[in-house]
């Protein structure tokens, strides 16, 4: 008789975040429950418990796991030889490439969960959106500093809509059934908001 191994905790939470953004890529987050994840992983429920105490933990813990790649992603650009437009531009070209590496990303951000769900979860989510808000709107400060971009772009404000840019841009693909490549919409949205905040001509 073979006796099964038990995992170490870390590598066991690891497990249970990677199939909880399996169900929520393919399924949504709707269908992300308690039993469904426990049979995903091979545990029995009261084993997911121990590392997770409901679903909202599980959430959470994604969430966490999101900023972390997020950041490794970002970390792993070279960003400091690049001017701080180039800095900009990389960052929302990577940005895409991460949600179509990770497609439960925005399902996870769209989820019912988040519109009207548990306040922990929604609270943590906003904690990561200001975190990258708060990124991007530094790179645009960065690119004014440097006569990059005009002095007349408000960081925080414009921040915010190139990333309701991209966001929308993520909710088309998922609404498309991933139809078409998300990372070759990046120089679109370059195109049409990064390179409009060059400065004028004669100014």
């Amino acid at each position: 008789m073979t006796v099964k191994k038990r995992k170490p905790a870390e590598i066991r939470r690891h497990d249970i975040i990677e199939a909880a953004m399996e169900i929520i890529r393919h399924e949504g987050v709707a269908r992300l429950t308690t039993r469904s994840l426990s049979r995903a992983v091979g545990i029995a429920q009261p084993t997911l418990f121990l590392h997770f105490g409901n679903k909202s933990h599980v959430l959470v813990a994604l969430v966490d796991t999101i900023q972390e790649r997020l950041q490794k992603e970002m970390a792993g650009l070279g960003l400091s030889q690049l001017t701080p437009l180039e800095r900009l531009k990389a960052a929302i070209r990577a940005h895409l490439n991460f949600i179509q590496r990770q497609p439960g990303i925005p399902r996870l951000l769209f989820s019912e969960e988040l519109q009207s769900g548990d306040p922990v979860f929604r609270d943590r989510m906003n904690e990561l959106v200001q975190f990258f808000l708060n990124f991007i709107a530094g790179l645009i400060s960065a690119a004014q500093a440097q006569g990059e971009i005009r002095p007349d772009i408000v960081p925080q404000q414009n921040a915010c809509i190139l990333i309701a840019a991209v966001q929308g841009l993520a909710f088309r693909w998922v609404l498309s059934d991933q139809r078409f490549e998300l990372t070759e919409q990046a120089d679109a949205v370059i195109t049409t908001l990064i390179e409009g905040w060059a400065p004028r001509r004669g100014s």
